[in-house]
């Protein structure tokens, strides 16, 4: 089967499409979500978003000790035929089967924290614990007004 240029030129274009597609696209959003979420005691999650945006979140919970994690994002996303998302607030949720949690609220998208983790952690049989981190992005306006 011979494809003419025509036919070519619009697979070759849905395909590109697909390739660089996102939920953002497919429903018109005028926000957008990145969640990343790990059971610890070590917590460890990356995710790809586009061609370009890599956001990481990593942690661990130290029985009755200091405890940390890390989040890694952007201030701002943006999507080729979309436009320009900008970052409204990053979210942590640290929870446990005990019912014990923490939360926290950045508006950058980079960010860590040390604190106090008042259990035995999951290692030292400890409740299962549960870290989860959300940005949360504005749609700011197509790419060619910026």
């Amino acid at each position: 089967m011979r494809l003419s240029g025509r036919k070519l030129a619009i697979v070759l274009f849905l395909v590109l499409c697909s390739v660089l597609a996102t939920p953002a696209m497919v429903y018109g959003a005028d926000t957008y979500d990145v969640v990343l979420s790990d059971s610890g005691p070590t917590f460890y999650a990356t995710k790809r978003v586009g061609l370009t945006y890599t956001f990481k979140m990593q942690g661990k919970v130290i029985s009755y000790s200091t405890s940390w994690y890390s989040g890694s994002g952007y201030s701002q996303i943006s999507f080729p035929f979309v436009g320009l998302y900008s970052l409204d607030y990053a979210y942590v949720r640290l929870s446990n089967s005990a019912g014990f949690y923490r939360s926290w609220t950045y508006h950058q998208g980079s960010f860590t924290c040390n604190f106090y983790y008042p259990y035995l952690s999951d290692a030292d049989g400890g409740p299962s614990s549960t870290l989860t981190m959300k940005w949360h992005y504005e749609f700011v306006g197509d790419l060619g007004s910026y």
